[in-house]
């Protein structure tokens, strides 16, 4: 039954970005919970929500599922993001199950395990409003009332059925989208974490080969990267030289966040190195906590240590030694040496 089940998981997990409950499910899953769950949100205050950016292989996973082990925090779950219009009947539903949840390890084969109740970035959750083929990099001259309306509205659910103070999300294309969300949440908090970026780059053409094992070669994932600007331009890279285009992303992304963070006030934009956080975590998680106005007592303290004592970066940040090739290296250093020494790194 086990296998059955993570089986079907993995099949999930394939298709999650085009899931469909069949309608003879989703109409009255829909009806349940607009009845049951939709009622009060408007009593509901979204208090100075978290956002956690930065380029895809940064780290954001870990620093997120390692935060939002604060007894005070609320996330989209993976199973929110695979049913977006009855996001706390899924969970609930779910929820049921307990232990009997399966969970299987994600297929890029990273050591990070996933269930229905794993934070997510909530992709779907983020799209399902958005514009066919819409631009990622927002400000904030954008406007999509539709979107907007139901984004809050989805927060303010996982706040009241989670019984949540604060609200957290990762999500790396946020990275080009933090002046939009600095108009939507005018006291939301910013947190950029930063990776070296040979690192980077080696992790992403690992996920891009797994991903197109995995989903296929023209599936998203296997063309992977924040959607910067100059997108259209790099996407043609990942099928001629991958190398190439893993760093026009890490480069973009950076000078994307370092640029737009100015528009965001100092007391509510938080920037520190992977590196440094995985080499002391408890004393990154504490800064976090008070940067973002978290209450940091003993049960906190406790919640995060079991966590960070999983932290080792072992030699996953030196792997880029021994898979990338020399010609490979320094055409990626043309694009990236100078952004990455200025985060001192050598």
């Amino acid at each position: 039954m086990n296998t059955i089940r993570n089986k079907a998981l993995i099949e999930i997990e394939r298709a999650y970005l085009n899931f469909e409950l069949p309608p003879v499910l989703g109409a009255p899953m829909l009806w349940f919970e607009q009845a049951f769950f939709d009622q009060g949100l408007e009593q509901i205050k979204i208090d100075r929500p978290i956002f956690i950016v930065g380029c895809h292989r940064s780290g954001t996973t870990v620093l997120y599922e390692t935060l939002a082990k604060h007894p005070d925090l609320v996330y989209f779950t993976n199973g929110s993001s695979l049913s977006p219009h009855t996001p706390i009947l899924i969970n609930r539903l779910m929820d049921l199950m307990g232990k009997r949840a399966p969970q299987v390890e994600r297929f890029v084969k990273d050591g990070l395990t996933v269930s229905y109740a794993t934070p997510s970035e909530g992709i779907r959750i983020w799209e399902l409003y958005a514009p066919e083929g819409g631009d990622y990099c927002l400000d904030e001259t954008h406007a999509n009332p539709k979107m907007e309306q139901y984004l809050k509205l989805a927060i303010k659910k996982h706040l009241k059925h989670f019984n949540g103070k604060r609200f957290l999300n990762k999500n790396p294309d946020n990275s080009v989208r933090m002046r939009y969300l600095n108009k939507l949440f005018p006291d939301a908090r910013f947190i950029h974490i930063v990776r070296d970026g040979r690192a980077v780059c080696n992790s992403l053409l690992k996920f891009r080969e797994a991903a197109a094992e995995f989903f296929g070669p023209e599936h998203r994932h296997a063309t992977n990267g924040v959607k910067v600007k100059a997108w259209s331009d790099i996407e043609q890279y990942w099928r001629t030289d991958p190398a190439y285009a893993a760093g026009l992303v890490w480069r973009e992304v950076m000078e994307t966040v370092e640029r737009d963070s100015k528009f965001i006030t100092p007391d509510r934009y938080l920037e520190f190195r992977y590196e440094d956080f995985v080499a002391a975590p408890m004393d990154y998680l504490e800064k976090i906590s008070r940067f973002s106005e978290l209450r940091w007592d003993k049960d906190t303290e406790r919640a995060f240590a079991q966590e960070a004592g999983k932290l080792n970066l072992g030699g996953r940040n030196d792997a880029w030694k021994k898979r990338l090739k020399d010609n490979d290296l320094e055409r990626l250093m043309e694009i990236i040496g100078p952004k990455m020494r200025e985060y001192q790194y050598s």
